[in-house]
């Protein structure tokens, strides 16, 4: 059984400011921490937004994965990196949320098979 994603493309793109090394780093470490619980991840996309006055930054974080799965997570904060950290919490939130509700449809179908 694989424990890790491995090999996942991460795109790592910026509206209205240039991506540093640093920040590139970081989204993309975020992503290889997400644990592989059910949905295998095939493609990761991290926008990053410095919206208007400069003082809210955005991430999105889109995650393709295996059997037709796509999971949106976002947030807003003063901080990019904090926006990133963020936004990931909620996609990891997400995925244990849906590996719960698959295994809960599985067991159903089992129990009424046996």
């Amino acid at each position: 059984m694989q424990t890790a994603n491995v090999n996942v493309p991460i795109r790592v793109d910026g509206r209205h400011f240039a991506i540093t090394e640093a920040i590139r780093q970081h989204a993309v470490h975020k992503i290889d921490q997400l644990h592989l619980d059910y949905p295998r991840i095939i493609e990761a996309h991290v926008v990053l937004d410095l919206q208007k006055h400069g003082n809210r930054h955005f991430a999105e974080i889109i995650l393709h994965c295996a059997d037709h799965i796509t999971l949106e997570a976002s947030a807003t904060t003063t901080d990019i990196y904090a926006s990133i950290d963020s936004a990931a919490l909620k996609i990891a939130q997400q995925m244990r949320k849906f590996k719960a509700r698959h295994l809960a449809s599985y067991r159903a179908h089992q129990r009424k098979a046996a």
